[in-house]
């Protein structure tokens, strides 16, 4: 799925987000509001076994951000955040993914992306039609992310579970940081935020 939706643009992001909801095999949600950073925000979910996309929507009349370059990070935080959680309750995590549409032009889009790359977020800007949209979703109880899922929308999130998503995709964009220093920096951190059970 997000390899396709990271293909789309302001002209067709909607149209194919309407055909997510549409699908039944998939599960989708409309959420208003994403706790703990994204609480005055619409958002729709995305999901598979394999996947989970969450989709911000942005129609520019939110005053709280300075900027989208803010909210996407907060996206992004949110992100992780959801993964640390999901990896508490199942050795097979779906890959999660955060894509922002916005009304707004977004201009630093070439110069940010690789960033946006590595974290695994799109941005699809100038996108029309955001103010009062209805998009259909599927929130069958019986495909297998449901549940978890749920759980996610009534999780409290921690300063704890915060700090270690800042340093986990901080670490993941800095080009100093070597691949073996941030598996040696997250591993430690794992076990100083007690974010798995020791086997």
């Amino acid at each position: 799925m997000y390899s396709e939706i990271a293909k789309k643009n302001r002209n067709d992001i909607l149209k194919f987000l309407q055909s997510l909801g549409e699908e039944r095999r998939i599960y989708s949600a409309h959420r208003q509001g994403l706790e703990p950073l994204l609480p005055d925000m619409e958002a729709y979910i995305y999901a598979t076994e394999e996947e989970i996309i969450i989709v911000l929507m942005d129609p520019g009349t939110n005053q709280r951000f300075g900027d989208k370059d803010e909210m996407t990070w907060d996206l992004a935080l949110t992100c992780e955040m959801y993964r640390n959680r999901l990896q508490r309750l199942s050795k097979h995590v779906p890959n999660v993914y955060g894509v922002l549409v916005t009304s707004d032009h977004v201009m630093e889009c070439d110069d940010l992306q690789e960033i946006w790359d590595a974290l695994d977020m799109a941005i699809i800007d100038s996108t029309e039609g955001l103010d009062h949209l209805s998009l259909p979703v599927n929130t069958e109880e019986d495909l297998p992310v449901a549940f978890p899922l749920d759980f996610l929308y009534n999780a409290e999130f921690t300063e704890s579970d915060l700090a270690f998503a800042e340093y986990s995709l901080s670490t993941l964009i800095d080009p100093y940081t070597t691949p073996e220093e941030r598996k040696e920096d997250m591993d430690y951190l794992i076990k100083e935020f007690g974010m798995y059970d020791e086997q």
